[in-house]
C-alpha cells in the first residue's frame, strides 16, 4: 500500500515538474520569438530602405492585439508582417499566437507527435505515401508489412538494387537525417539500435520539377484544415526547391519556395522564406521562369491530401510534403501536424485565419 502510495506521489511531482518546465520553456522561446520578429523587422526595413510602421500604427496594431488575442504583446509578428506586406491587415494571426495558443488547441499533443514515425507513415496513408523498401525499427529490419527480414537478406537486396536510396531518420527535422546513398555502399550493420530509419527508392521526379531545379526532390507542401463540420479544406499551398547544390527542398536549409493559389497558378515571383522579400521570376541555377512551372495533377494533389487528413482527424491543421514522381503520380513523402510552416506566408499571402468562428 505504502508503495503505490509512493508511485502515485512520485507521477504527480513528475507532473507538477513538467508543468513547470514547460511554461519556463514557454517563456524562453516567446522572449526568444518576439525578439527575432523585431530583427526580422530591421531586416526588412533596411532592405527596402523604408518603414510602414508609425507610432500610430503600431498603437493601432497593439489595440487590436488585446482585443482579437486578450493582450498587447501580440503585436511584435503583426508588425513584421505590416512591413513584410506594406501595410496592415486585420484578420493576421501572429506567429507567437499561432504556436503556442491557436495550434495546441487544435492540434493537441501527444496525437501530433505520430508525425514523427516515418516508420509508420505507408501503413497509415496506404499508396499515397512512398512505400519503403525497408523498415528499421528496434535494431530490426522488416518489410512494410511487418514481417522481420534478416541483415543479410538486405545486403542481398542492396547488392542487386541499382537505384539510389534515401535513409530517413526518424524524427528528423528539417531536411536533417536524411542520406541519398547508392545502395552497393550501404550497410545494415551501420544503423544504430537505439534508432529508428525508413529506406525509402529514390524518386524520379516530373520532369517540370526536375527542370526547375534537379538536385532535390521538390516538394508542394499543402495545407489542410479539419473544420468543425468533419469536412477538409486546403487553406495554403508552395512549391519546395533547393539551390545552389542542396540535395534537399527546405527552406531552413536554405531552399526557397513559391507560393500557389488554389487553382494551382503559382506566383510569378519566389520569396525568402524569413523575410519574405522577393528574390526573383526565375531560379537563380537553372533559370527556369517561375511562371512557367505548371502542374496539370495539382487538383489531384489537393485532393489525395483531403482523403489522408481524413485518417488522421486528430489534427485539424497538417502540412503534406508531397512529390510528383516522373509519371506524374502524387506521392506523400512526409507530413507534419508539429508546428507547420507559417509567419511568411501569413504576412505575404494571408489572412488564412480572419474568422475565428472558423477555428
Amino acid at each position: 500500500m505504502i508503495r503505490l502510495y509512493l508511485g502515485k506521489i512520485i507521477i504527480r511531482l513528475r507532473m507538477i515538474f513538467e508543468k513547470f518546465t514547460d511554461a519556463l520553456l514557454h517563456k524562453l522561446i516567446l522572449a526568444y520569438l518576439r525578439n527575432d520578429a523585431h530583427m526580422g523587422r530591421n531586416v526588412v526595413t533596411k532592405s527596402k530602405e523604408t518603414k510602414v510602421l508609425s507610432n500610430k500604427l503600431k498603437k493601432s496594431i497593439k489595440e487590436y492585439s488585446k482585443d482579437r488575442f486578450g493582450s498587447k504583446n501580440y503585436w511584435h509578428y503583426l508588425a513584421l508582417y505590416t512591413e513584410i506586406r506594406g501595410e496592415f491587415l486585420e484578420g493576421w494571426l501572429p506567429y507567437d499566437y499561432y504556436r503556442f495558443v491557436f495550434l495546441p488547441r487544435i492540434n493537441p499533443k501527444p496525437a501530433l507527435y505520430l508525425n514523427d514515425l516515418k516508420t509508420y507513415d505507408y501503413r497509415l496513408f496506404g499508396d499515397f505515401a512512398l512505400k519503403p523498401l525497408f523498415l528499421f525499427i528496434s535494431g530490426m529490419f522488416f518489410n512494410t508489412d511487418l514481417e522481420t527480414v534478416g541483415k543479410d537478406d538486405v545486403k542481398s537486396f542492396m547488392s542487386e538494387y541499382n537505384d539510389n536510396i534515401v535513409i530517413k531518420e526518424e524524427s528528423g527535422w528539417g531536411g536533417e537525417q536524411v542520406r541519398i546513398i547508392n545502395p552497393a555502399s550501404f550497410s545494415p550493420y551501420e544503423l544504430p539500435n537505439d534508432k529508428n530509419y525508413v529506406i525509402q527508392p529514390f524518386v524520379e521526379q516530373y520532369k517540370v520539377l526536375n527542370d526547375l531545379y534537379p538536385e532535390s526532390v521538390n516538394t508542394f507542401r499543402v495545407n489542410t484544415f479539419l473544420k468543425k463540420d468533419g469536412s477538409v479544406i486546403p487553406k495554403y499551398v508552395w512549391l519546395r526547391f533547393g539551390k545552389d547544390g542542396m540535395r534537399v527542398d527546405n527552406g531552413t536549409m536554405g531552399g526557397d519556395f513559391l507560393f500557389f493559389d488554389l487553382a494551382g497558378n503559382p506566383e510569378p515571383y519566389s520569396y525568402d522564406h524569413k523575410t519574405g522579400m522577393k528574390i526573383g521570376d526565375r531560379h537563380k541555377n537553372t533559370g527556369y521562369l517561375y511562371s512557367d512551372v505548371k502542374i496539370p495533377m495539382f487538383g489531384e494533389i489537393i485532393e489525395k491530401c483531403k482523403v489522408a487528413h481524413k485518417k488522421f482527424p486528430y489534427s485539424r491543421l497538417i502540412a503534406w510534403d508531397v512529390c510528383i514522381d516522373s509519371s506524374g503520380k502524387p506521392v506523400l513523402l512526409e507530413w507534419n501536424a508539429n508546428n507547420p510552416d507559417f509567419p511568411t506566408e501569413e504576412a505575404k499571402f494571408g489572412p488564412f485565419w480572419p474568422n475565428d468562428e472558423e477555428i
